[in-house]
């Protein structure tokens, strides 16, 4: 069967980059695979720059209809986030009119809600969860005229009834073929960088994160880890294709299990030999941690605290790192000259300015600080955290029944807040991005929140050269992969939108 992969927004988020698994997945069984990628520029998951009207204008579901449509698809399989289903079902509508073609809904949106899915793309195939052994079983017994019932993982209405599926055993990611790292060519150039994914899931249980939504319904064995072997398959294939001169590990953590991590680094480093930045939890983040990735070649590590408030970051994000614990991992990575970013988080339920303003002064104090990562938080369907969220106020009942049925909103805006909350917590963003570059002493005055809110009127070019400051200081590659690529990118979906 001929396949269309449709999938809006950023490209490296985990979703996107196991299409590329997926994609190889229905190449060995036959099926002819075609990207119909939408960048999202300027739109709800744009991390870069938002420009909400001129995103409309550039990226309409019509526009993406037709392209679809151009393919000439069997199936159409459309990778959905809570955030992208509105405008997908919308351009789902389109190709319906015009094309019989059974559509498939993978991803996150369909996982987590998979009734609101298949209401949102009617005579739809939901798959839950992996999609590796469920997509390819479904379009066989599609294209024999059969029932799909064989298929596991599935949801689907039939006589005005959801019908299910059981599920299937966890794949074996050391079975799967290499990655098809040209699925989203040519938007995508991994000339310069190579994002890889060497496991799945996350044994942690975050009160808000994807991986704790997904992972639940498949137990403690959802977090795997790839063999170092078959991962040094993939990046001395990857790099004799693109010859890369950096990678970025994409997983949860890379940190963890000593011995695996011990063998990856000491074959990494000969084997591969160029730099990398990789993900890394607090907990067992240990001296002889940041001694294996700074010998392997990591030139930064990302931490996630979320909170300089522990009492915060335990009761409502359960996460159970201590601020000691953090300030050990982040001075073992200065002990072995690795710089760091820290991902801090707002909008938790029951944060305060004062949590805002101690954060700003604890994070100015540390050594080798790359750049503090502002975000907001995304309140995912059926995640624990939502619970908090209406006990505090921060959510209301219709609010809950909006996110349960697709959200638009992403981590880089602040669509369930209200003005004035949203006018601090900006202030605060800005100044968070742009620490490093400021005297302590100015830290301090910035970081009251009087001051801090005005900071929220502060123009994002001057926000981006204090960064581009920061990222020479560091030379960091990812800010450097950003200035290479954004602009290019931006440029082609301006095109795209222009041609006739």
């Amino acid at each position: 069967m001929r396949v269309a992969i449709v999938f809006r927004g950023r490209y490296l988020v985990r979703q996107a980059l196991e299409l590329e698994t997926l994609a190889a997945v229905l190449a060995r069984a036959g099926h002819r695979v075609d990207a119909v990628y939408d960048p999202d520029v300027f739109g709800i998951t744009d991390n870069v720059l938002k420009a909400p009207s001129l995103a409309r204008r550039i990226s309409t579901p019509a526009r993406l209809a037709g392209r679809v449509l151009s393919a000439r698809p069997d199936a159409v399989l459309f990778s959905v986030l809570p955030q992208t289903a509105g405008f997908l079902a919308d351009a789902a509508r389109l190709v319906r009119e015009k094309s019989r073609a059974p559509f498939v809904l993978t991803g996150l949106y369909p996982t987590l809600s998979p009734e609101a899915a298949l209401a949102r793309f009617p005579g739809g195939f939901a798959v839950c969860g992996e999609t590796e052994a469920a997509v390819p079983a479904l379009l066989t017994q599609l294209s024999r005229g059969e029932s799909p019932a064989g298929a596991p993982n599935l949801r689907w209405e039939e006589d005005g009834q959801i019908r299910h599926t059981p599920p299937a055993p966890l794949v074996d990611l050391d079975a799967l073929p290499l990655p098809d790292k040209d699925l989203f060519a040519p938007w995508v150039d991994h000339s310069y960088s190579y994002p890889a994914m060497v496991s799945r899931g996350c044994p942690h249980k975050c009160s808000y994160c994807e991986e704790t939504c997904v992972g639940r319904g498949f137990g403690p064995g959802f977090f795997r880890r790839k063999s170092v072997s078959r991962i040094l398959e993939e990046l001395n294939h990857a790099r004799t294709r693109y010859r890369f001169s950096e990678i970025i590990f994409k997983d949860s953590y890379l940190s963890g299990n000593q011995a695996w991590l011990a063998e990856l680094m000491e074959r990494y480093r000969r084997e591969i030999g160029v730099p990398f930045k990789c993900f890394a939890t607090i907990l067992g983040f240990t001296d002889e941690t940041a001694r294996l990735l700074a010998r392997g070649g990591c030139y930064c590590v990302e931490f996630g605290l979320q909170t300089w408030n522990e009492d915060l970051r335990k009761r409502v994000l359960n996460r159970h790192e201590t601020n000691g614990q953090a300030l050990a991992a982040f001075e073992a990575c200065a002990r072995q000259g690795l710089w760091y970013d820290v991902d801090h988080m707002f909008h938790i339920p029951g944060e305060t300015p004062e949590d805002h303003r101690e954060g700003a002064l604890a994070y100015r104090r540390l050594p080798r600080l790359n750049r503090v990562k502002p975000h907001f938080l995304v309140y995912l369907p059926g995640a624990p955290i939502l619970a908090e969220g209406l006990a505090r106020g921060n959510l209301t009942p219709e609010a809950v029944a909006w996110i349960e049925e697709g959200a638009d909103t992403d981590f880089y805006d602040q669509a369930l807040a209200d003005p004035e909350s949203a006018r601090m917590v900006a202030g605060y963003a800005n100044l968070y991005k742009i620490l490093p570059a400021l005297p302590m002493a100015l830290v301090e005055r910035l970081a009251e929140p009087a001051r801090a809110a005005r900071l929220s009127r502060m123009p994002q070019p001057v926000v981006a050269l204090f960064q581009g400051a920061i990222a020479m200081r560091s030379r960091d590659r990812r800010f450097t992969l950003y200035e290479k690529n954004y602009p290019r990118l931006a440029a082609k979906s301006i095109r795209q939108a222009l041609a006739p």
